[in-house]
């Protein structure tokens, strides 16, 4: 069953999966999105924990910085683990939201479609009920 609707962006990037069991197993990205990735680890057939801990790099501001999150295995099969985020820290989404859409915050979107970077002078003005 396929769990990520969101865009996915292809890479080929390298990715350290922390499971309590097993400790470092090292995989490539295939691809990513917003919900999770796609993880290639060859011939590691380990039984691992449903929630691991990655480390990955994202592309910010022209330089790599290391990320960090937590993630549920939402399948394994012929040396892939698809994973599904479920703890990443604000900041990470932006960088990666940044990488997959070109824009990390919703200003930062107006400006790109719209020409304008503040959006409060196009919200109705209030009326006072009084």
């Amino acid at each position: 069953m396929e769990h990520r609707r969101d865009h996915r962006k292809l890479l080929s990037s390298e990715i350290v999966i922390i499971d309590r069991n097993h400790g470092e197993i090292q995989g490539k990205i295939r691809n990513i999105s917003l919900s999770g990735m796609l993880v290639d680890i060859g011939d590691n057939l380990h039984r691992l924990n449903p929630i691991v801990d990655v480390t990955f790099p994202v592309e910010s501001c022209g330089c790599q910085k290391q990320c960090q999150a937590k993630a549920f295995i939402v399948h394994q099969q012929s040396g892939c683990l698809g994973l599904m985020f479920s703890e990443l820290d604000a900041g990470v989404r932006q960088m990666l939201r940044k990488m997959l859409y070109g824009y990390a915050t919703v200003a930062e979107r107006a400006y790109m479609y719209h020409g304008y970077s503040d959006t409060s002078h196009h919200l109705p003005k209030q009326v006072n009920a009084y």
